[in-house]
């Protein structure tokens, strides 16, 4: 189970995140797509239901903020993305695991003003604060990509924070043990678009993971997960407007 759990670990890790849905032709084509709206909102995606765990949550957002912007956390280095990014695009996970739910929301939300490559992306974990990350599309595959990062609550002034620095993973990457079955999937519907890429079995210790990967995907491209037979991770939402509400205030000229 230990094993099992450490493969689930290293996909939250390298993406989460998510991503990816298609247009006309490939979801990955940086032309957006034809993909529905968000699947939920409000307290159904994690939202604050308020009541008497409203303050305790504030204080939690607010501690967990000053956090990041003392230095005591920093932000990611790396963010999985797809090709061909553009502005407009949004991935929406929901996670259930032993029946906690939360969402994970991504979305591309504007160019970075005077670059060639880069862009803002925001993420919404549930938990009350936004990160954002100015992203280097034509960033070197497998090196950082993240140039600057922010920190903030939905509607109010982002604040800057500190970036972790790069490490290079020595020996690379470990291999997960037990069985290892991959197989190529197509045309599965989910969000009102057809997906295809590689589903990947994990049998071990009497555990058995599903993962599903999107070749026309965005971020991360993971689509949906299975442990034992339990979905525990599914694309809930993707949608592309090329004027997106974006979920900080940020100044004209970010």
């Amino acid at each position: 189970m230990n094993k099992t759990l450490s493969l689930l670990a290293v996909i939250l890790t390298v993406g989460l995140a998510f991503a990816g849905c298609k247009s006309n032709s490939k979801a990955d084509n940086g032309e957006g797509g034809g993909c529905g709206a968000s699947a939920c909102g409000g307290s159904e995606c994690g939202g604050n239901d308020g009541g008497e765990s409203a303050g305790a949550n504030d204080a939690a957002v607010d501690a967990t903020i000053k956090m990041y912007t003392d230095g005591t956390m920093k932000a990611a280095p790396f963010v999985a993305m797809h090709s061909f990014v553009s502005v407009g695009q949004y991935w929406e996970v929901t996670n259930n695991f032993g029946g906690m739910k939360s969402v994970n929301k991504w979305q591309v939300s504007a160019k970075a003003a005077g670059t060639k490559s880069e862009f803002i992306v925001e993420s919404d974990n549930g938990q009350g604060y936004i990160l954002a990350y100015q992203i280097d599309a034509w960033a070197e595959a497998g090196k950082p990509n993240v140039t600057k990062a922010w920190i903030g609550k939905a509607g109010e002034e982002p604040k800057e924070i500190k970036i972790m620095e790069w490490k290079k993973a020595e020996g690379g990457a470990t291999a997960p043990s037990g069985i290892v079955l991959t197989e190529e999937f197509s045309d599965i519907e989910m969000c009102g678009e057809s997906f295809n890429g590689d589903l990947t079995t994990v049998k071990s210790d009497g555990n058995t993971t599903k993962t599903w990967i999107a070749e026309n995907g965005w971020f991360n491209k993971l689509i949906k997960m299975e442990m034992n037979g339990d979905t525990v991770m599914e694309l809930t939402g993707c949608d592309f407007n090329e004027k997106p509400e974006v979920w900080l205030k940020w100044e004209k000229d970010e």
